[in-house]
């Protein structure tokens, strides 16, 4: 597992605004008490973003990702803000990028990486947007996908969060840096459902699941201890024509907010919460031709 790497320096003009959406403010007991609409579960065609703070200012940075070339590129935010771009390691064919995650606890994220038609999963070891070293990490049983990455156990450790699309179950892999320690299941999700994002909404310390539905853009947070369904309420509904993407603290007031995305104009947008609740959006960079925040 080695990449081929290349520096560059992003030059592309950015056009930052600042922009009002419209969003349903709902309340609710569980998605699973609701009637959503059945169009399967495919974790891997869910369109998910990559976020973490690769600079290490306290603001989540992007990840771009280019189909045709595979390469990725590290944009670095200061909240909705633009400030510089630098490239990362380009992704071997045949290989998907997962999550970023500290797996080394040398405080830089790392790229997690899946294999789809062999089960294997990868972790490449960054600092900054700089590949310094990879390891392979456990191999999925059939059936089961790698969605997203979060440390359920609390020990410090990123742990990989699996999903079944034919069961809509899902579970932890309890991980020490890229060896597999123990596994238990989480909650399995309605129809329709599925997991776009890992954070603590509440702040009680646990991870929680961010929920997004495609067919009616309903979202919601499934509140969990550990691997344990708590309870879950709704969150916004997304404007028509953007995506839930994803999930960071990006306006540093210590709750979670949500990544939005177009893929059609590559328009990237921010709606800041007060735990599930909607206060306030902004619009964040737009990406350049060939660009996308989602994908292999």
């Amino acid at each position: 597992m080695y990449p081929i790497v290349q520096f560059k320096k992003v030059t592309s003009l950015i056009v930052i605004g600042v922009v009002t959406f419209a969003g349903g403010i709902v309340m609710a007991t569980s998605p699973e008490e609701t009637n959503a609409s059945a169009i399967g579960n495919n974790a891997l065609a869910t369109p998910r973003a990559t976020t973490a703070d690769f600079n290490a200012d306290g603001h989540p940075d992007f990840v771009l990702r280019n189909a045709m070339t595979r390469e990725t590129a590290i944009w670095y935010l200061n909240n909705n803000i633009f400030l510089s771009g630098a490239f990362g390691p380009t992704i071997r064919t045949g290989w998907l990028l997962r999550s970023a995650a500290d797996f080394n606890l040398d405080s830089h994220p790392d790229y997690a990486l899946l294999n789809p038609s062999t089960n294997q999963t990868g972790i490449w070891y960054l600092s900054g947007p700089t590949f310094i070293g990879a390891a392979f990490g456990p191999s999925l049983p059939d059936g089961w996908e790698l969605v997203e990455t979060g440390d359920f156990d609390g020990n410090g450790f990123p742990d990989y969060v699996l999903s079944n699309a034919t069961t809509r179950q899902t579970a932890i892999w309890f991980l020490n840096n890229n060896v597999f320690v123990s596994g238990a299941f989480a909650p399995t999700l309605p129809a329709g459902w599925n997991v776009v994002g890992i954070a603590d909404f509440n702040g009680d310390g646990h991870e929680d699941y961010l929920l997004f539905n495609s067919s009616n853009r309903q979202t919601a947070i499934w509140y969990l201890s550990g691997v344990t369904f708590i309870r879950g309420v709704f969150g916004p509904t997304i404007t028509s024509g953007w995506i839930l993407v994803g999930t960071a603290d990006f306006n540093n007031d210590g709750h979670p907010d949500y990544l939005i995305y177009n893929t059609v104009t590559r328009q990237t947008g921010i709606w800041y919460l007060n735990n599930n609740i909607f206060f306030a959006a902004a619009l964040g960079p737009a990406l350049p031709a060939g660009w996308s925040l989602v994908g292999p």
